[in-house]
C-alpha cells in the first residue's frame, strides 16, 4: 500500500515560551594550575602591550584604530566562554568578525587595549571553589574576569599575511586574463563614508579614512576603484584595477548611481612596479581585512566524445504534450540547440551567435528531457520530459576575450545578468529550480564563505528558487586512481590525492552542491562509487560539502561504452561525457519533479530536506572504515525518484513540519510511538530518521562562523522522572561518545551551525520506558546576534519505519495523530489549506 507524505498543517499550535537556560556556566580553563595560568596572564599582558605600541605608532600617519585577533583556545569556542563580557566588550572593543572557527576579530585603540589588560591583571589567580549542591562535590568558581582570560589562547594584530595568500607575479599573470576583469577585489572592514561626512569622525577614525584615500591616490595615474554591489552593507567590496591610461585616479568608494554608464576599459597595466607599490600599501593599511584576485568562470565537464557502443541507438526526443503540465528546469550555461526546441519554452539569450558554445548546455538540457531513454531509470530515475528555460549567459569559454566582451568587469556582471535573468523566467514562468553547472576556479576554503558562493545564495533566496552547482572536476594532472573495492585501498588514495577540494561558489549555503558518481554496468569503473574526477569537500566548516550525488559518468573511458552517460550533441547526434556538470542536473531533475507534483508553491527549505532526507549512501561508502570520508565524498548520498519520495509503504510513516521560529520562542510537537512498535514496559522499536533545513542570517564577515543562528531539532523520548531524552545521532558521528562532547565536536560532528542536519537511529531491541515523543526545535544566536524579526523559516521531516517493514505505522500514526488534534494531509495537496509548506 502507497502511503504519502504528511504534511503537519497547523504548526503554531506547537509553539511556546522559550527555554532559555543552558549554556553552561564560567569555567575555569586553568583550574588548580595557578603558576600557570600566572604565565598565561603574563603572556597576554605583553602581547597587548605590543599592539597598543603598535597602534599608537601609527596614529599620527594612519590613525590608531587597528583590527585584533583575538585566538580562543579549542575547548573554548563555545558562545558561552567567548571573552566579549568582561575583556572584550562592544563598547570598546567591538567584534566586526571572525576567521577560522575560534579566531575573533575585534576593533581596538592603544586606550581600550590598555583597558583590557588591566581587566586581565585584575583576574585572580587562585582557583575559587564552591560546593555544588545537586552533584555534592566542590567545583572551580572563576570570576569573569578569569574565566575569559583562560578562554584565550593569544592575541595577535591582524596583518599582511591575513590580507593576502598570492605573489605579486601570480597576480600580475592572473589579472592580464580578460575573462578575470583584470581587478583586484579589497575587502574593507568598514565601510569609508562620503567626503562630505568626515567632519562627523573622531580624529583617529578620520586619519583612517583619509589615509586610505591618499594611498590610493597615490599610485598615480590609471587607477580604478569602484564599489562592487553587494547585500551586506556592512562588509564593503572594492574594485581595485591599475591601467595604461594617464587618467587622474577615479575613486568611486561609494555606490554609484542606478543610471551610471559603464565606461569603456583602457588596456591593463602589467608594470610590476605599479602592482607591488599598490599591493605593499594594501597589505599595510589597517582598513584593509583582504585582497583578493577574481575568479574564473568554467564548465565542470570533460569534453564529450562521440560513443561507439551500439545502444542507445537513436536519441528520440518525445513530442511535447503541451495540455498537460511538465516540471521545469532553467539551465544557466551558454545556450541549449534546436535538437530541444520543442522542451525549451523559453530562451534568455544575450550571447551572439559567433559566441556561443551550445555543447555544454544540450548534453545539460538531454539529460533532463530524454535521460531514461538514452541511459535507463538506475542512471537517470526520473520519466523523460522536462520543460527548459535556456538561461544562456555564459560565452564560449574557448573564444579568446568573449567572456571579456561580455563582461568586462568580470565574474560581479556576470552575476548581475544571472540574478536578472533567474528573477525574469521566475516571474513569468514560476520556475524554482535552476542548474548551474558552471564553476570558479578558486578552490573553496574552510574559514571563508566567498563573495561568490554568498552573491548565488542571495539570488536563490530573493527568488525561493534552488540552484544546483557542480562540485567541479580536478584538474587531469591531479586525477585519482579509480575507487578500488577495497576499503582500506580507498582511504590510501585519498590520502595521497592533491588539489581535489571543493571548487567555488559549491559552498553555497542556501543552494545544493552535487559530486559525481560511478555508472554501473562499466567495466572500467566500480559503479556507485565516487568518480576519479569529482572533487570533494568540505566546504566552510559549518555544514556537509558536497550536499548530494549523483551519476556524472566515468572518469575512465571505455572502448565500446565511453564514459557510460549518454545524452546528445547540439545535432542530436548520441555522445557520451562525464563531469560533475552532468551529475547535477540529474539531482536538479528530481527537485524539478518534486517541485512539480507538490501543488502551490513548496518552500525552499522543504525541497531541499525532500532530497536530503530520502538520500542513499552510495553502496560503495557504506563502511564503518569510510564514514569519516563519506561525507565529504558524497554529502548525504544520492536522491531516489521523486515519486519513492513523496510515497512509501504502511510499513513507515514520514512528517513534514514546515515552519519559522521566532524570537523567545521553541516548538514541542508531541506524538505517540506507533502502537505496533511498542514492546513490553514501554520499550519503542523502529527505525527514527529526522532531516532539519533552516534558512538562518548569513555574515560574510565572520568566516567560518558565517551562520549566525543556530537551528536545532531533537527527536525526545520521555523518561521516567518526566525528563525527555534525545534518542537519535547524528548521521556522520563517527563513534560513541564516551562523555559531553566540546563545541568542536558538535560543529565538526553533530553540524552544529549547519542550515542542514540529518540524524538517525535504529532500535531493534526497544528503547526507553514510554511512548511518548516529542520533536523539539529551538535556536541559539552566536555572541552579540539578535534573532530576526521575522524568525527563521525551517523544515523538519521525521520518518518512522518498521526495521522488518511489516507492521502498520502509517494507519497507527495517522489515528494518534488526529486524535490528539494534529491536522495533517498529503503533502501534494496541502497547499490549498496551509499557507506553507
Amino acid at each position: 500500500m502507497a502511503s504519502p507524505i504528511q504534511i503537519v498543517l497547523n504548526p503554531e499550535h506547537y509553539q511556546e515560551k522559550r527555554d532559555a537556560a543552558g549554556g553552561g556556566g564560567r569555567k575555569d580553563f586553568f583550574a588548580h594550575r595557578n603558576r600557570e595560568f600566572v604565565a598565561h596572564k603574563a603572556a597576554l599582558s605583553s602581547q597587548i602591550d605590543h599592539l597598543a605600541g603598535v597602534l599608537s605608532a601609527q596614529a599620527q600617519t594612519l590613525g590608531d584604530v587597528g583590527y585584533v585577533k583575538v585566538v580562543l583556545r579549542r575547548e573554548a569556542w563555545a558562545k558561552s566562554h567567548r571573552p566579549v563580557a568582561a575583556l572584550f566588550r562592544g563598547d570598546r572593543t567591538p567584534v566586526v568578525g571572525a576567521g577560522d572557527l575560534g579566531v575573533m576579530i575585534v576593533e581596538a585603540r592603544p586606550a581600550s587595549l590598555r583597558q583590557v589588560a588591566a581587566e586581565i591583571e585584575r583576574a585572580e589567580t587562585h582557583t575559587a571553589m564552591r560546593f555544588d549542591e545537586k552533584r555534592g562535590v566542590e567545583v572551580p568558581n572563576p570570576s569573569a574576569r578569569k574565566s575569559e582570560t583562560g578562554a584565550i589562547d593569544r592575541i595577535e594584530l591582524y596583518g599582511a599575511n591575513d590580507r593576502r595568500s598570492f605573489s605579486l607575479e601570480e597576480a600580475v599573470s592572473w589579472l592580464s586574463k580578460p575573462m578575470t576583469g583584470s581587478a583586484y577585489y579589497v575587502e574593507l572592514f568598514e565601510v569609508p563614508p562620503p567626503r562630505s561626512e568626515w567632519d562627523t569622525l573622531d580624529n583617529g577614525r578620520r586619519r583612517l579614512i583619509q589615509s586610505f584615500v591618499a594611498g590610493l591616490n597615490a599610485v598615480g595615474r590609471g587607477i580604478t576603484v569602484e564599489r562592487l554591489a553587494n547585500r551586506n552593507t556592512k562588509q564593503p567590496v572594492l574594485s581595485v584595477r591599475l591601467d595604461q591610461s594617464s587618467d587622474q585616479p577615479l575613486l568611486l568608494l561609494n555606490d554609484p548611481p542606478v543610471s551610471e554608464k559603464r565606461r569603456a576599459l583602457a588596456p591593463f597595466s602589467t608594470d610590476l612596479g605599479r602592482h607591488a607599490q599598490l599591493l605593499a600599501f594594501l597589505d599595510s593599511h589597517p582598513l584593509v581585512r583582504r585582497v583578493d584576485l577574481p575568479g574564473i568562470m568554467t564548465h565542470a565537464a570533460r569534453t564529450p566524445t562521440t560513443s561507439n557502443r551500439a545502444r542507445p541507438v537513436e536519441a528520440a526526443v518525445p513530442v511535447r504534450d503541451t495540455r498537460r503540465t511538465h516540471p521545469r528546469l532553467g539551465i544557466i550555461d551558454g545556450g541549449i540547440s534546436a535538437a530541444l526546441s520543442d522542451w525549451v519554452i523559453d530562451r534568455w539569450d544575450v550571447l551572439a551567435e559567433e559566441d556561443v558554445d551550445l555543447a555544454h548546455g544540450t548534453f545539460i538540457g538531454g539529460l533532463a528531457a530524454i535521460g531514461n531513454s538514452l541511459n535507463g531509470a538506475e542512471v537517470c530515475p526520473e520519466p523523460d520530459g522536462t520543460e527548459l528555460i535556456d538561461l544562456a549567459v555564459f560565452p564560449n569559454e574557448r573564444k579568446p576575450g568573449a567572456f571579456a566582451s561580455y563582461y568586462p568587469d568580470g565574474l560581479p556582471q556576470f552575476f548581475d545578468e544571472m540574478e536578472t535573468a533567474v528573477a525574469d523566467v521566475r516571474a513569468r514562468h514560476g520556475v524554482r529550480i535552476f542548474n548551474m553547472s558552471l564553476n570558479i576556479l578558486q578552490p573553496a576554503a574552510p574559514d571563508r564563505y566567498s563573495p561568490y558562493a554568498a552573491r548565488l545564495d542571495q539570488i536563490a533566496e530573493n527568488n525561493n528558487a534552488v540552484i544546483f552547482i557542480s562540485a567541479g572536476n580536478i584538474q587531469p594532472q591531479d586525477l585519482r586512481t579509480e575507487w578500488p573495492d577495497d576499503d582500506a585501498l580507498a582511504l590510501v588514495s585519498l590520502a595521497i590525492a592533491r588539489n581535489d577540494g571543493l571548487l567555488t561558489p559549491a559552498e553555497s549555503a542556501r543552494n545544493i552542491s552535487v559530486s559525481a558518481l560511478n555508472p554501473p554496468g562499466h567495466d572500467g569503473c566500480l559503479a556507485f562509487a565516487p568518480t576519479r574526477y569529482s572533487r570533494r569537500g568540505p566546504g566552510l566548516r559549518a555544514g556537509v560539502k558536497p550536499d548530494l550525488a549523483h551519476v556524472g559518468g566515468s572518469g575512465s573511458h571505455h572502448a565500446e561504452l565511453g564514459h557510460g552517460l549518454f545524452s546528445i550533441l547540439p545535432d542530436g547526434t548520441i555522445v557520451d561525457g562525464c563531469g560533475t556538470s552532468y551529475a547535477a542536473p540529474l539531482a536538479a531533475k528530481t527537485a524539478a519533479m518534486l517541485d512539480h507534483a507538490i501543488e502551490g508553491e513548496v518552500s525552499r527549505e522543504t525541497l531541499i530536506g525532500l532530497l536530503v532526507h530520502h538520500a542513499q549512501m552510495p553502496v560503495p561508502l557504506r563502511s564503518k572504515a569510510l564514514a569519516p570520508v563519506a561525507r565529504h565524498m558524497v554529502g548525504f548520498g544520492m536522491p531516489p525518484s521523486a515519486d519513492r519520495i513523496l510515497e512509501t509503504g504502511d510499513h513507515s510513516i514520514t512528517l513534514v513540519f514546515a515552519s519559522r521560529i521566532k524570537l523567545d520562542q521553541q516548538i514541542n510537537f508531541g506524538f505517540s510511538w506507533p502502537a505496533s512498535l511498542m514492546g513490553p514496559g514501554g520499550k519503542c522499536r523502529g527505525h527514527a530518521k529526522l532531516t532539519l533545513v533552516s534558512t538562518p542570517p548569513l555574515d560574510s564577515r565572520f568566516g567560518s562562523e558565517f551562520v549566525r543562528v543556530n537551528i536545532n531539532a531533537t527527536l525526545q523520548q520521555q523518561q521516567a522522572d518526566d525528563g525527555w531524552k534525545g534518542r537519535l545521532e547524528p548521521l556522520y558521528l563517527p563513534s560513541k561518545r564516551e562523555g559531553p562532547a566540546v563545541e568542536a565536536e558538535l560543529i565538526e560532528h553533530d553540524l552544529k551551525w549547519s542550515p542542514v542536519k540529518v540524524l538517525a537511529k535504529s532500535f531493534p531491541q526497544g528503547v526507553g520506558p514510554s511512548s511518548n515523543w516529542r520533536l523539539n526545535i529551538e535556536y541559539l544566536t552566536r555572541a552579540g546576534e539578535i534573532m530576526p524579526e521575522e524568525g527563521v523559516p525551517f523544515t523538519a521531516i521525521v520518518t518512522i519505519s518498521d526495521l522488518d517493514a511489516e507492521k502498520p505505522v502509517f494507519n497507527d500514526m495517522r489515528q494518534n495523530l488526529q486524535a490528539l488534534g494534529t491536522q495533517i494531509a498529503d503533502i501534494r495537496t496541502a497547499a490549498r489549506i496551509t499557507p506553507r509548506v
